[in-house]
Formats: C-alpha cells, sequence, structure tokens
C-alpha cells in the first residue's frame, strides 16, 4: 500500500480530531455542539477536495504544490470575506 500524506489528508486529521473534542468535551451552555457543524462541513470539502486533486495529478510534489497554493487561496478569502461583512 503506497501511503501518500497529502496537506488537505493532514487538514482532513485536524479537524476529525478537532470535531472529537468538541463533542467529547461539551460546555454547559451546547455552543461546542454548534461549533462541530461547520467543522463537519470543513472536514467533508476537505475530503472531497482531497480526493479530486488526488484523482487529476498523480506526482506528490505536484499534489503538494496544487493543495498548499489551494489552502492559501481559501484562508486569503476567507479573510477577505470577513473583511467585507464586519
Amino acid at each position: 500500500m503506497n501511503l501518500r500524506l497529502t496537506p488537505l489528508n493532514i487538514l482532513s486529521s485536524v479537524l476529525l480530531v478537532s470535531i472529537g473534542y468538541l463533542l467529547i468535551y461539551p460546555d454547559e451552555n451546547g455552543w461546542r455542539y454548534l461549533g462541530a457543524i461547520p467543522l463537519g462541513i470543513l472536514l467533508i470539502i476537505s475530503l472531497v477536495s482531497d480526493l479530486w486533486f488526488r484523482r487529476l495529478i498523480v506526482d506528490l510534489k505536484r499534489i503538494w504544490l496544487f493543495e498548499v497554493l489551494f489552502l492559501i487561496f481559501v484562508v486569503v478569502l476567507i479573510l477577505l470575506i470577513r473583511i467585507i461583512f464586519n
């Protein structure tokens, strides 16, 4: 079995651990359950986009390049949206 570790794969594992933490250790108001929903959506998007990049690009170095650029693009887009709507 050929294990290829990618940035979106790492992000998916971090999101999965974060969701698990939020569900295991809730606060008294229940806001952590509500916080797990966007993380679950991000987990699904991360897994689907990781599979999509693996299908399109065969070379592992190019996968890393495209996925890091994709993550930078998403972070910049989120920051721009937060600046515009605040």
